[in-house]
């Protein structure tokens, strides 16, 4: 991998080398933006699972030291996002379409009492929080970040276990954060439509507010099961294209 060429777009495949361009880090908080510089080449698709990491030529690329490197890629390995596996190094994660499928069926089940503990709360704080997390997201779309878009999308959804009052699904959340992370990230890389979370989100909160538990489980039905169903079947084309047997990057 080498650094971003002249005249080109950082974050996107060289065709000439087939090596990502990437620039090279200038803050002091050179971790954190090594960590989102290198989420946001997932999110484009420019990291593909399966591929894997080189320290030397990332490195050089991004202009930092081995350590900090080391430290960012740390974070995305316990995000699920990079797998590290011993005497091979680094690589991005592959899940298969049962794993996509398992870790839908699960956030359909804790989402939907999360969504309807908050519709009966009698003082509507946690509709009120829901609300304001969707507003965060929408004006987080708008900016055009995807790693802001993509944190902002998680944080709807921390904020949907929390603001539930359930002492349970609050602790559940740090477990299964990360997967759900991936799961936003890989069906962002899948669709590159991220308006379509914002058409979710904004009818949850309505269904949510009418109070019509049939309504719920049926919205959080569309928003979990129904998109990971939908990913499955792109990457089903994507391979079908390309590698038909290379297993699927997920959520």
């Amino acid at each position: 991998m080498t650094s971003a060429r002249p005249g080109r777009p950082t974050g996107t495949l060289d065709p000439d080398t087939g090596t990502l361009n990437l620039p090279a880090v200038q803050t002091t908080t050179r971790c954190n933006e090594t960590t989102e510089l290198l989420r946001r080449a997932f999110l484009r698709g420019d990291l593909v699972p399966g591929q894997r990491l080189k320290e030397v030529e990332l490195c050089a690329a991004l202009n930092v030291t081995r350590p900090t490197l080391r430290d960012a890629m740390g974070k995305l390995i316990h995000e699920g996002i990079l797998l590290q596996i011993p005497y091979k190094g680094v690589s991005v994660a592959e899940f298969s379409h049962e794993e996509i499928l398992d870790v839908a069926e699960t956030r359909f089940a804790l989402e939907s009492r999360a969504a309807i503990r908050i519709a009966k709360q009698d003082n509507g704080h946690g509709l009120a929080a829901l609300r304001q997390a969707l507003q965060h997201h929408i004006v987080a779309l708008e900016t055009g970040d995807e790693v802001e878009a993509d944190l902002a999308h998680l944080e709807f959804h921390r904020v949907m276990y929390e603001a539930s009052d359930s002492p349970l699904l609050a602790r559940i959340w740090p477990l299964i954060a990360a997967r759900i992370q991936m799961a936003i990230m890989t069906d962002y890389a899948a669709r590159h439509d991220p308006y379509r979370d914002k058409e979710l989100h904004t009818r949850l909160v309505e269904v949510i507010e009418d109070g019509d538990e049939a309504g719920i489980v049926e919205e959080i039905r569309r928003h979990v099961i129904e998109s990971a169903e939908e990913v499955v079947l792109v990457h089903d084309k994507q391979n079908t294209a390309t590698t038909p047997k290379k297993t699927m990057g997920i959520g």
